[in-house]
């Protein structure tokens, strides 16, 4: 097999994997978003019904701008607040990687480009 059909793959499988780990967090957010309408429902009706998804929506950022800011420190619920807390840490972990990961292809399709 070629090379560039290698590299292809290469890029296609990262771009896969990178939809399913996106997947899996917006599900992993929308189990959270659950929890906050369950045990904490005047918070989340005031923010608006806040909930992650694949398309950027009114709800999304709601739902983006309460964990960048922090607004679950605020809910006097330790284990919810926790699990809010291990999110944004993943979420944080995921863009770094695929940023990162990204950069690795990119130089891997240049490689290519340079050498053909």
């Amino acid at each position: 097999m070629e090379f560039d059909k290698i590299l292809g793959l290469i890029v296609l499988g990262w771009l896969v994997g990178a939809i399913i780990l996106f997947a899996r967090l917006i599900r992993r957010g929308r189990a959270l978003a659950a929890a906050l309408a369950t045990q904490h429902p005047e918070t989340y009706d005031a923010l608006g019904r806040p909930q992650p998804g694949y398309l950027q929506s009114a709800r999304q950022s709601r739902f983006a701008q309460f964990v960048a800011r922090r607004g679950y420190e605020n809910l006097d619920d330790p284990a919810l607040s926790a699990r809010f807390e291990d999110y944004r840490k993943a979420e944080a972990r995921l863009l770094l990687s695929l940023l990162a990961s990204l950069g690795v292809v990119a130089v891997l399709v240049l490689a290519i480009r340079l050498v053909a």
